[in-house]
């Protein structure tokens, strides 16, 4: 079965990475690995799918972001079970602000060109050596250093450009 196959290969190449992004992103290891499993039950039901071999890490980073977004909206505490000390150390201000970053990043990395996307998104959110992303894009290792300095570079411009942070409404996340 060459998908069985497939997912080994995508197992024993990204599950470390994954899991590691996941064990930064919530505060539980077991909800960390039940996160981890339902990736790859996804992962495992969509890649016959996959047309392109070479969009499989951005492929996974998706499933990644899409699964976490579901898991917070999942747990997400309802504001009655919120105990006094929780509701001191966090304003609905600081929780906007939050919210707005996060929203407002990932639309940024999605609107980078993806010459400039794939490579900081390999680097920056999955951890991997930038001298072995240059290896696999095909890459001098300082031409990849240049791309994930002008995605870093493009992502600040368009946080400075962005009415959340000045004050205003944000079209972008809603807030």
């Amino acid at each position: 079965m060459k998908n069985s196959h497939k997912l080994d290969d995508v197992w024993n190449e990204f599950s470390g990475q994954i899991r590691g992004y996941l064990l930064k992103k919530v505060k539980q290891k077991d909800d960390a690995d039940d996160l981890l499993q339902e990736i790859f039950i996804k992962i495992h039901n969509n890649l016959n799918e996959l047309r392109d071999d070479k969009k499989l890490a951005p492929w996974i980073y998706q499933i990644v972001r899409n699964s976490l977004t579901d898991y917070y909206r999942r747990t997400s505490p309802d504001m009655t079970n919120l105990n006094e000390e929780t509701v001191a150390s966090e304003t609905a201000e600081d929780d906007i602000y939050s919210a707005c970053i996060s929203g407002c990043l990932q639309v940024f990395i999605d609107r980078l060109p993806e010459k400039y996307r794939e490579p900081l998104v390999l680097s920056e959110l999955y951890g991997r050596k930038q001298k072995d992303i240059a290896k696999d894009m095909n890459l001098s290792y300082s031409g990849l250093k240049s791309r994930v300095q002008r995605g870093r570079e493009m992502i600040k411009d368009m946080f400075v450009e962005c009415a959340c942070m000045s004050g205003g409404d944000c079209e972008i996340c809603g807030t």
